[in-house]
């Protein structure tokens, strides 16, 4: 029996051995990486008009949204729709005002276009009679502008689960983008669900509270997102990076931290000539992130197939990380020449 559990033991130990053979320890650092706009807008775009041709008859509709309960019975959850509800207080053309106000603040603060001015719905008393008013080359005679940001469609489905005080809005939205001197004008369609739940509301709201503070934050969520859509701008990602007991990859853990990536580096580049492959892994690993924040996708994806290659084939794991990161900086590169063409001197 005794000499059962030795073997029992042996194996045990050999398992362990076997995957730290086989898995590295990693953490995760958030960066910064500057993504590509949709449109390359031409340097002579200087001044930018934005306007709500959103219908009367839609501004006008009185805002409604749906009451659900859900509840319990054992271990049965029930859904159950109690009705419409109308609130007069919110107004279809305050919300899409305020899409247009956080646009314009957005463009505004990240100064890509030299002038931004907000027109709301000032340009005519909107009605079907008249919409004609909101064609591109009329706007343009009127607003003297290189660039026409237009919104002509504004939805809100908005849902609240009374009993856990979930509240989802289901939104669409469509856009037109027109420049001068350029016959084509684009469309830009934004549909998504957002989600709020009890925790982003404060506890004495009242429920028609949380509903219009739902909607408004929504109409301000929609307003930068689209800002962020149509002009480069910086967006906060993840990577991983190998972590090691060795002296130099410690102390290089220390500058990621405090985003002092040059001394990292230099850290991980003297591992990078270790004689333990295992260490020459993840140095070089990690050189390629050091490669990417210097902004040099091809350097980084050498240091990948460097560390790709010096580990033996049972370590998968670290295999398709390398992989993951390799297809990352491709497309990576993808939007780096796509950058060139639109980033401005300020």
């Amino acid at each position: 029996m005794k000499r059962g559990i030795n073997l029992l033991s042996l194996i045990l130990v050999y398992l362990c051995l076997t995957a730290c053979a086989t898995t590295f320890d990693t953490r995760t650092t958030q960066i910064e990486i500057m993504k590509p706009g949709i449109f390359n807008f031409p340097e002579n775009i200087k001044t930018v008009a934005l306007i709500n041709s959103v219908p009367y008859n839609q501004l006008s509709q009185p805002f409604q949204y749906i009451r659900h309960s859900v509840y319990s019975t054992d271990s049965s959850y029930y859904h159950e729709l109690k009705g419409t509800e109308f609130d007069p207080t919110i107004k279809y053309k305050d919300l899409s005002n305020t899409c247009l106000d956080a646009l314009a603040w957005t463009l505004n603060k990240d100064g890509y276009f030299s002038n931004v001015i907000n027109y709301h719905d000032s340009l005519s008393n909107i009605s079907q009679s008249n919409h004609d008013l909101f064609s591109p080359d009329r706007l343009f005679q009127r607003t003297k502008s290189d660039l026409c940001i237009i919104l002509n469609q504004f939805s809100f489905n908005v849902e609240k689960l009374k009993d856990n005080g979930i509240v989802t809005n289901c939104a669409s939205l469509l856009w037109t983008i027109a420049y001068r001197n350029d016959t084509s004008a684009y469309t830009y369609k934004q549909i998504d669900t957002l989600t709020f739940t009890a925790k982003d509301f404060p506890r004495e709201l009242t429920d028609n509270m949380k509903i219009k503070m739902a909607v408004n934050n929504s109409a301000t969520f929609f307003g930068q997102t689209l800002c962020s859509k149509i002009i480069p701008g910086w967006i906060p990602v993840e990577r991983m990076y190998y972590t090691s007991l060795d002296k130099d990859m410690r102390h290089a853990e220390k500058y990621v931290m405090s985003n002092e990536w040059p001394k990292a580096a230099e850290l991980w580049s003297k591992q990078t000539k270790s004689k333990n492959p295992r260490t020459v892994a993840k140095a070089s690993y990690n050189m390629a992130l050091a490669s990417e924040m210097e902004g040099k996708p091809d350097e980084a994806i050498n240091w990948l197939l460097k560390s790709y290659s010096i580990v033996n084939k049972n370590n998968k794991d670290h295999k398709e990380s390398c992989q993951q990161y390799i297809n990352i900086l491709t497309l990576r590169k993808k939007e780096i020449e796509k950058l060139n063409l639109q980033v401005r001197n300020k």
